[in-house]
């Protein structure tokens, strides 16, 4: 099978190419056992969440047949994709538990204001090479082909403003694209590409999965889900609030078109707070109230309102 960043390279996810795309899938497909598949948004420090969730699934032995992620979600879904076991799931949350004591800061604090950071002359806020090196640490897997569960994330290419997927080659470059947050991060070369982070174009990164069988669908999802009015306190919060609603709008309309034919199960994360995007001191209690509330789902099937959960700000 081709990669499917050849495949589905420019304009896979846009309207009406999307459902097209979906609908050969099927044909191809037909007859397939039902695959299921975990499918990780991003959202940065909120990433802690889907750890919470990822716990929750594997106590229930829901396993998955196929990964795919975007961002943080694309690293969570690597981890668990080389390392799918109990031992594996603890790792996440040991090393979510560690970010959230400072070990690593990944984004260390600096005197100057947020706004006189971003108006420096440099490519971005934060050096990536402490993340890269926890990647390195952290990760059982250095190329695609190690991983335990097929697995697949997406960037997004700078000059083509299309998603580009990685499911071959090596591990840590792919997901240090697919994680290159614009302004937190720089972008990431990758065979002549300029990539950023894959939610500026594929907040959800469902197509990988239902182009290769997937039918039952885990959804992940974490970031900008809180419904509550913005009450902006700068003109910044603004920008970042319309940059997260796009992300939203882009994902519930993906959700609608492939829903013929596919089962969609949306955990809850178990509550809304707010967060700063370089603030990862409340992990521990994102990821245990994402498990209470994804275990008692799982359980139940009862839970708030899937749609609600944290926020993450400048």
């Amino acid at each position: 099978m081709a990669p499917i960043s050849k495949r589905f390279s420019s304009g896979f996810g846009r309207r009406g190419l999307l459902r097209d795309r979906l609908a050969e899938a099927r044909s191809r497909y037909k007859g397939d056992d039902d695959k299921v598949a975990w499918i990780l948004s991003g959202g940065g420090v909120l990433g802690s969440v889907q750890v919470g969730m990822i716990r929750a699934l594997h106590e229930a032995d829901i396993r998955p047949d196929i990964i795919t992620g975007c961002s943080v979600g694309g690293i969570n879904g690597a981890a668990y994709a080389a390392d799918p076991t109990s031992a594996g799931v603890d790792r996440l949350v040991r090393l979510w538990s560690n970010l959230a004591d400072g070990n690593p800061e990944l984004m260390p604090k600096s005197l100057l204001p947020l706004m006189a950071q971003m108006a420096m002359k440099k490519e971005s806020i934060h050096d990536p090479q402490l993340l890269e090196d926890l990647l390195r640490e952290e990760l059982p897997a250095r190329t695609f082909s190690e991983l335990l569960v097929p697995f697949a994330c997406v960037a997004t290419d700078a000059h083509q403003a299309s998603a580009h997927w990685f499911e071959t080659g090596p591990l840590i470059p792919a997901l240090m694209a697919s994680a290159a947050l614009p302004a937190v991060y720089p972008p990431v070369a990758v065979d002549g590409k300029l990539l950023y982070d894959g939610g500026v174009v594929n907040e959800l990164p469902l197509d990988w999965a239902v182009a290769n069988g997937a039918r039952t669908l885990y959804i992940l999802q974490v970031g900008h889900l809180d419904p509550r009015p913005l009450q902006p306190e700068k003109p910044f919060d603004s920008l970042m609030h319309a940059y997260w609603t796009a992300r939203v709008q882009r994902v519930e309309e993906d959700l609608a078109e492939i829903s013929d034919g596919c089962e969609i199960i949306r955990l809850p994360a178990g509550g809304s707070p707010r967060v700063r995007f370089d603030d990862y001191s409340q992990g521990r209690e994102l990821m245990s109230a994402a498990y209470e509330a994804t275990r008692t789902f799982l359980q139940t099937g009862q839970a708030e309102d899937p749609s609600v959960g944290p926020t993450s700000s400048f």
